[in-house]
Formats: structure tokens, C-alpha cells, sequence
């Protein structure tokens, strides 16, 4: 849903730029958070000298572990939250100026709404929030009723609602207005696999219409399915920003060989380090680590007429790289204490 708040920059003094339309949808520069207990006043890192680019209608990926600082980046893009230090802009314009926001749908990890309405009600509450009349708003919110598969159901108050479904219209609640440009906290949390499924759909839908996405979760697969791009950020720092192919070219080479029976064999020395072995429905399946020593291992094999079922190579995982990452930052971080 479009964030609206009255108030004005602190400054009062905040460029109003018109919308850029060759501009960048998300422009975010060295942004920091620095919370500071109320008591002890102890400062605490919520994003170190963030910077990224979010293209006009791409889907990016916005990703990291609990607490690196996702949903800090989101709240402060979105008005929730005042950056300590650096600059941000939606749609070209500061994010200081209320008029940011409007082009903005928004789905929060914890989305509220009015237990005592039912969902038709609350969306089209969302739509006039939001800028469209009554007549529109109203034709909008029973449409995005239905699209989010919750149509069988107007006179339902949201208080009988299930997590996922409202979930479900979250997501409504954010596209009812039709935004240039959506961030999706987690939009498939609390979902089903079928649930999952239809957001999928919706997101890719946007695309294709020219919406921008930017999107947190914590299902990588969906994300390595959805998303042209995709940041990693760990302890509050981006580490890396790239398309998915390419972290997926990052990775090392593997190929899976699956060989009849489960043979006992004495690997050569060149093989033991590269050569993983498990036993699965009766069949011996080798993953080697190191591809270039595909043809050796078949030669081999076949020398000593073990029958080869199938060659199939491996692609590193976005979870795999993630996982990578994570524990990276976990050694840097751990280093860096050490060391102080």
C-alpha cells in the first residue's frame, strides 16, 4: 500500500525533483542506521555504507539472514525509518519528500490490518488511501480481491483470516492501486506451496507490465526463480550485488556420475580428494567436485567395466552461495574482533 505521512524534511529544504524517467527506480547511496539504546545509549549497526541501483522493471532480490539489515533498508526506503547518514531515492526522488512515495505499493513483513473489516472493505480503504476514487477504488479492490485467490469469500472479517490469507491480501492490498514500483518484504511468508505459486505468478505478471519488484525472502529458491538481480547483505554491509547467472558462474563445477549396483572400488590417490561417494535406491552416485577430471573418471570407470547409468552436471545452488557468503562475513566478522 502507498506510505503517506505528514511531515516534511527536517530541513525544509529538500529538492522536489520530477521523476526521472531514465533514472534508476531505487538509487540508494552509502545509507547507514545506527540505532542507540534509550539507557545505556550503546550503539548498534543496522547498515554500514550501503549502495546499490534497483533498474526500472527488473525484480531484485534483496537477501541476507536474520537480522542483517533487510528489513532496515526496507523501513528506511519506505518512510518507516530516518537513515543516520546517506541518501536514498525512489522513482527519482528523495525519499525525504512524501511525494516518493507515491508510486509506491508496499507489502511489510508483519502486515495489520482492521480485524473488524472484511477484506474487500479494507482494500478499497487502501485504493482511496491511495489516490483512486470511489468508483475505482471499489472496482479495484474486488478485482484484486478475487486475483489473489480470495474471492470466494467477501463477507469473511479479517479476523477469521488465516496467516496465509492475509498474506494474500497484503499483496492485494499493495497492487490495488496499480504502483510503478513494489517492495515486498517476505511476500512469501506464511504461504503455502500453491499460495507460493500464485505469488510467483503475480510478481512476474508485474513485471512484465513494466513494475519494478524489489523483493526480501528468505525461500531461495523462489528468489533464484524470480529475480533478474540480487544483493547479499551480511551484518549490515552489502557484500555483493550481481545477476543470478552470474553468481551461479561463481561456483565451482560439479558433476554427479550415477553407476549401477554399489561396486567396491579403491579410488586413485587423484581422485580422494575431489570424489564425494553415497549410496541411494540401490545405486552408487559420485558428485566430483572438480569437473575437469570428468573424462579421467569415466575412463576409469569403464576400464573397469562398472556400468555408468548417467553424467549429469551440477550447478551451484543460490543457497549454496548464500550459505557461502554467510559464513564468510561470520570468519571476517570473527576476525575482526579478534583483531581490535
Amino acid at each position: 500500500m502507498t506510505m503517506v505521512r505528514d511531515e516534511r524534511p527536517v530541513s525544509g529544504q529538500v529538492e522536489r525533483a520530477a521523476s526521472d524517467p531514465d533514472g534508476p527506480a531505487v538509487s540508494v547511496r552509502s545509507l547507514t542506521k545506527i540505532y542507540r539504546h534509550p539507557w545505556t545509549l550503546k550503539a548498534t549497526t543496522g547498515l554500514r555504507d550501503v549502495t546499490f541501483d534497483v533498474r526500472r522493471g527488473e525484480i531484485f532480490g534483496y537477501l541476507g539472514p536474520n537480522g542483517a539489515g533487510k528489513t532496515t533498508t526496507l523501513k528506511i526506503l519506505t518512510g518507516l525509518l530516518k537513515p543516520t547518514s546517506g541518501e536514498a531515492r525512489l522513482l527519482g526522488r528523495d525519499i525525504r519528500l512524501v511525494e516518493s512515495r507515491q508510486g509506491l505499493g508496499f507489502l511489510p513483513e508483519q502486515p495489520y490490518f482492521y480485524d473488524y473489516l472484511t477484506g474487500p472493505e479494507t482494500l478499497e480503504m487502501v485504493a482511496r488511501l491511495s489516490g483512486l476514487g470511489a468508483r475505482e477504488a471499489g472496482a479495484a479492490a474486488v478485482e484484486w480481491f478475487g486475483r489473489v485467490g480470495l474471492g470466494d469469500r467477501p463477507r469473511l472479517v479479517l479476523r477469521k483470516f488465516s496467516k496465509g490469507m492475509l498474506q494474500r491480501l497484503g499483496l492485494a492490498a499493495a497492487m490495488v492501486h496499480s504502483p510503478k514500483l513494489l517492495i515486498l518484504d517476505e511476500p512469501m511468508s506464511g504461504l503455502d506451496p500453491f499460495g507460493r505459486r500464485d505469488v510467483r505468478d503475480l510478481i512476474l505478471e508485474q513485471r512484465e507490465r513494466g513494475v519494478t519488484v524489489m523483493l526480501s525472502s528468505h525461500i531461495l529458491p523462489d528468489v533464484e526463480a524470480l529475480c533478474d538481480r540480487v544483493a547479499i547483505v551480511m551484518r549490515g554491509t552489502l557484500e555483493r550485488v550481481a545477476t543470478v547467472g552470474e553468481l551461479m558462474q561463481g561456483g565451482a563445477p560439479r558433476v554427479e556420475v550415477r553407476l549401477a549396483g554399489e561396486p567396491v572400488l579403491e579410488w586413485p590417490a587423484r581422485f580422494a580428494s575431489v570424489l564425494q561417494r553415497t549410496s541411494t535406491g540401490g545405486d552408487t552416485v559420485l558428485t566430483l567436485h572438480d569437473a575437469s577430471l570428468q573424462q579421467e573418471l569415466l575412463a576409469w570407470l569403464i576400464e573397469r567395466r562398472i556400468l555408468v547409468h548417467s553424467v549429469t552436471p551440477l550447478r551451484t545452488s543460490l543457497e549454496e552461495l548464500f550459505m557461502a557468503a554467510a559464513e564468510g562475513a561470520a570468519i571476517t566478522a570473527t576476525s575482526a574482533r579478534r583483531s581490535a
